[in-house]
Order: structure tokens, then C-alpha cells, then sequence
């Protein structure tokens, strides 16, 4: 078991009826912000970043078809979209109480799972750029692989930047 998870077992006890329960903190938005806005807001901003992802590969650019340093970013950009997808169905189901650990698990780790997905895409596009100027070719495909990944990234930093303007209280 992972440290953090059995440090997070302290947090869990009997309660008065004798079941088991969350003992540890909760927290809610500060400042009177809007869970509900927030949440759309943040799924505005991933649900751009998750469509320009498959649209780059349903562009189907000449780099997509076998070249290992435009391939492999890809694929590895596809699979940190599908963790920064799950932090954000984690933290839309969790209420307007959230406890302390599933907030730091989604909205404190999604502006790493960002980070690291907009690396990949600026990875993957300048894999791509690297094969058009080896290459000669410029098919449309390519340039809107490309697009797809500049509107992925500006996405990804727009969600990055949403989740750390949040700000909690203790309640």
C-alpha cells in the first residue's frame, strides 16, 4: 500500500453507530464561489483539450502512420488525458463538501496531469514539424494535427490555471 493511502486510513474510524466512517476534514470553495459554475467551467476547458486530442488523430497526418517521435508523444498525451479526464469525474461527483484527500487526488493533482499532457502535445507537434520540414510534404492532415494540438495545449494551461486560481476553506 502506498504511503499516502496509509496515512489517509488515520482518517477513518467508527463512528457513533459503530460503522465505519470519514473522520478527517472537509473542505468547500472560499469566497462564495459557485460550485456548479466551476465545474462546468473546468469541463468547458477539458472537454476542449479531450476533443482536440482525438480530432488530432482523426486528421489521420502523415506522422500518425508509423513515425516513433510523433507516435509515441501522441499516445502518451492520449493516455494523461485520460487522467486528467478521471480527476475530473472524481471531483464532479464529490459534492460541495469534499474530503481533504479526494481534493488534493483531483483539483491539486490536475495541474501536474496538465503539465504533463500539454508537454506531450508540444512534444508530438514538433515531432510532426520535424517530419514536414524532413519530409517536404504538407498535406492538409498535418496542419490540422497540428492545429489540434495548439488548441489542445491552450486548453490544458487554461484548465491548469482554473484549477489553481481555486481557493478552499475548511468547513
Amino acid at each position: 500500500m502506498r504511503k499516502k493511502a496509509r496515512e489517509r486510513l488515520k482518517d477513518f474510524g467508527p463512528d457513533d453507530n459503530g460503522k465505519m466512517a470519514y473522520l478527517g476534514d472537509h473542505v468547500r470553495l472560499a469566497g462564495g464561489q459557485d460550485r456548479r459554475r466551476l465545474v462546468v467551467t473546468l469541463w468547458a476547458a477539458c472537454g476542449a483539450a479531450t476533443l482536440a486530442v482525438l480530432g488530432a488523430s482523426l486528421a489521420n497526418p502523415a506522422g500518425l502512420s508509423g513515425c516513433p517521435y510523433v507516435v509515441l508523444p501522441y499516445i502518451a498525451q492520449f493516455v494523461s488525458m485520460v487522467a486528467v479526464l478521471w480527476g475530473m469525474g472524481r471531483f464532479s461527483v464529490a459534492g460541495e463538501r469534499v474530503r481533504v484527500y479526494v481534493r488534493d487526488e483531483t483539483v491539486g493533482a490536475l495541474p501536474r496531469r496538465c503539465v504533463v499532457a500539454a508537454a506531450l502535445g508540444l512534444v508530438a507537434a514538433v515531432g510532426e514539424l520535424v517530419l514536414l520540414a524532413t519530409g517536404g510534404s504538407a498535406p492538409a492532415a498535418d496542419f490540422a494535427f497540428l492545429a489540434c494540438e495548439a488548441v489542445s495545449v491552450v486548453a490544458l494551461v487554461t484548465l491548469r490555471r482554473l484549477c489553481l486560481a481555486t481557493t478552499w476553506q475548511p468547513c
